[in-house]
């Protein structure tokens, strides 16, 4: 995506002087193309900024919630391997066939079986949304300063470049 917002540098205001506060400018001597340029090439590279700490936060809250829905399922699952041990008692003391039950028994195994993998999975779920809040952190502490700075300049002072503050 281009930092530069497509503006024709043809549109110049009519020549003459006039007063900007305490200045005095020549007009027709800049281009108001090239300013609204600048102008938005700021504008983006704050909103930027806002954009990629929200997603980066917005990521670390999802992940966390995904482990909780991770180990929320698996206690869903494993209270369902409890029922199924229930019924295949139940039905050993109602002297169903022997294979039925030990099909309960084993239906409650297979259940039971996913609980490490879940867990893992929550555990990986875990460390991504610490990693994903660790880089939102990392990312305001690396340019945080610098967009306050940009978005509290004072008026007439032109930021430079926004590729001089670039580390990519």
């Amino acid at each position: 995506m281009s930092d530069v917002i497509p503006v024709t540098d043809d549109a110049y205001m009519p020549v003459g002087t006039f007063s900007v506060g305490d200045a005095q400018v020549q007009a027709g001597s800049f281009s108001v193309g090239a300013a609204v340029v600048k102008a938005g090439s700021l504008v983006v590279g704050a909103v930027r900024f806002g954009i990629v700490v929200a997603q980066l936060t917005a990521a670390s809250a999802t992940m966390a919630g995904l482990s909780d829905q991770v180990r929320a399922a698996f206690k869903y699952v494993e209270d369902c391997a409890n029922s199924v041990d229930r019924l295949a008692d139940q039905a050993a003391a109602l002297s169903v066939d022997q294979s039925t039950v030990n099909e309960h028994r084993e239906a409650a195994i297979v259940m039971r079986s996913c609980k490490d993998e879940a867990e893992a999975m929550a555990v990986e779920c875990e460390e991504m949304s610490t990693l994903f809040h660790a880089t939102a952190d990392g990312h305001i502490a690396d340019y945080g300063a610098v967009a306050d700075a940009a978005n509290n300049m004072p008026d007439g002072i032109e930021m430079a470049d926004r590729t001089f503050y670039s580390n990519r």
